[in-house]
């Protein structure tokens, strides 16, 4: 598990860089695995999800994504996600 909290100022990249059509796809694409639920430890969640923008708490500025359901994407706290949590491609 890591600690995370959202990354602000993200909404301007609508999609990666590297051509998928949206960050969940990269995140699929990366992990080599399908999203099935909400990250967050707390959720659990199967509705609609996206491949949100994430900041490790105790980790610096680097940027990543993860799969976390709508309502996740815009928590303001810091929380537990079990997913795998993929770099952003330099550039974005």
């Amino acid at each position: 598990m890591t600690y995370v909290k959202n990354a602000s100022g993200t909404s301007r990249w609508s999609k990666p860089s590297t051509g998928e059509s949206s960050w969940l796809e990269y995140w699929e694409k990366k992990t080599g695995k399908k999203a099935t639920r909400c990250g967050a430890t707390d959720c659990h969640s199967t509705g609609t999800l996206v491949g949100a923008h994430v900041q490790k708490v105790f980790g610096g500025n680097e940027l990543y994504i993860t799969p976390l359901c709508t309502g996740c994407n815009q928590r303001s706290d810091n929380f537990w996600v079990d997913t795998e949590l993929v770099r952003v491609p330099s550039g974005q």
